[in-house]
């Protein structure tokens, strides 16, 4: 897992992406808050548990992709960003299958596992949203933030999420 991170990170620099990380901090920032409140609101009812090596908890390995391999992954997405459409369709399935085949790798290798109904099945179709909105949000904040505010009440209620005020 930390592989990963330092790969994408990795890549960030050597394709020169990050030179532009300023027209990209925005969604950059939308994305690794969306996985922050993910962990802050299912922190209970995690329905994906990373199992890192090197000494790594859950906990930390989730702050790492946090601020390392989603906004660099991000950043990349939207930097490569081509503008046929068609080639667009080609390139948002690309990063779809890059995703399921990491996370897809993982799970193989029992660095992550799931719980309370949630399985690869579902991440993949939550790869087809999440990149879906990384471009939405780029282009039309408000759009982006409505399916993504749709999206999180569809997981809550379909995961029976227990949220609480205290």
């Amino acid at each position: 897992m930390l592989a990963t991170n330092l790969c994408f990170l990795f890549a960030t620099f050597i394709s020169r992406a990050f030179k532009e990380w300023k027209k990209y901090y925005q969604t950059m920032l939308f994305v690794s808050f969306c996985n922050l409140m993910y962990n802050l609101l299912c922190h209970d009812h995690l329905t994906w548990v990373y199992h890192p090596d090197f000494l790594l908890t859950h906990i930390t390995t989730d702050l790492i992709n946090t601020f390392v391999l989603l906004p660099s992954s991000t950043l990349m997405y939207l930097y490569f960003f081509p503008s046929k459409k068609i080639i667009q369709i080609m390139y948002y399935l690309g990063w779809i299958a890059l995703f399921s085949v990491i996370e897809g790798w993982w799970h193989l290798y029992g660095r992550i596992t799931y719980d309370f109904g949630w399985n690869f099945v579902w991440s993949i179709g939550f790869y087809f949203v999440m990149f879906y909105v990384i471009r939405i949000h780029h282009t039309n904040l408000v759009r982006a933030l409505l399916i993504s505010l749709i999206s999180v009440v569809f997981l809550i209620i379909v995961f029976k999420i227990p949220i609480s005020v205290e």
